[in-house]
């Protein structure tokens, strides 16, 4: 929840390296963009809803999408904040950031702009951060990502279609950090694609809500939330 690694042990590394999900125990923009998704979301259904202000609704003061943007922004900001303000979360930020203020500006701006502004943005704050292997990974992820997806729109729906877009997602990154993965690291895991494949599902959609519960709920419900995480993760080890 905050970035805390003290208690995970060396052995428990040695395993997250070799199956290429370090970046599922740090707080990455996976976990930013949850968050941040989960505020947008609510102050949206909120804002729809909302009461008169002075003889006038406020989406008409201000349309719902804009709202739920700011207050994306806002709650990643907090967030990457309480979380060590790491080049990963940053970068998530500051693309969150940009999407918010085009939004509201009513400009269009494309996924690549919104990439290269957040990186400038990152560079000009922390021009040390070029040394950091994160920094290279991260703004490398998210370039393949988009050169992965860009130009490319299908119509049909479905869970056939969400499978085909995560495996994409997965090959695209896979393939495209290697060569920096071997600059970086001088070595590569080659479970790494099917190591993925099972952590981000478990971490994203099952340890990641919990974990957030567990930090939201009075002690004694946090506790059996918090186990029942805990439980998941130790599943997730032994199969790794």
């Amino acid at each position: 929840m905050i970035g805390d690694q003290r208690g995970i042990e060396q052995s428990d590394w040695d395993v997250f390296n070799r199956t290429g999900i370090s970046h599922l125990v740090s707080i990455s923009g996976l976990h930013v963009t949850m968050v941040a998704g989960l505020g947008a979301w609510a102050m949206s259904a909120l804002w729809r809803r909302s009461f008169f202000v002075k003889g006038a609704a406020l989406p008409l003061r201000l349309p719902a999408q804009k709202a739920a943007a700011i207050t994306g922004a806002v709650v990643a900001l907090l967030y990457v904040l309480l979380a060590g303000f790491g080049v990963p979360a940053q970068r998530t930020f500051y693309m969150l950031a940009v999407v918010a203020l085009a939004l509201c500006g009513g400009r269009i701006v494309t996924l690549s702009q919104v990439l290269c502004l957040a990186l400038g943005v990152v560079v000009l704050l922390d021009p040390w951060a070029v040394l950091a292997p994160g920094f290279w990974l991260s703004f490398g992820a998210g370039a393949v990502i988009l050169y992965a997806y860009m130009g490319r729109v299908r119509s049909e729906r479905g869970w056939r279609r969400s499978l085909a877009m995560a495996a994409r997602t997965q090959y695209a990154v896979t393939v495209g950090l290697v060569p920096l993965t071997m600059f970086l690291f001088s070595q590569v895991s080659l479970v790494s694609p099917f190591a993925n494949a099972v952590a981000i599902p478990v971490i994203s959609l099952l340890v990641t809500p919990l974990a957030l519960a567990g930090a939201l709920l009075p002690a004694p419900l946090a506790g059996w939330v918090l186990g029942l995480a805990h439980g998941a993760v130790a599943l997730l080890a032994q199969g790794l």
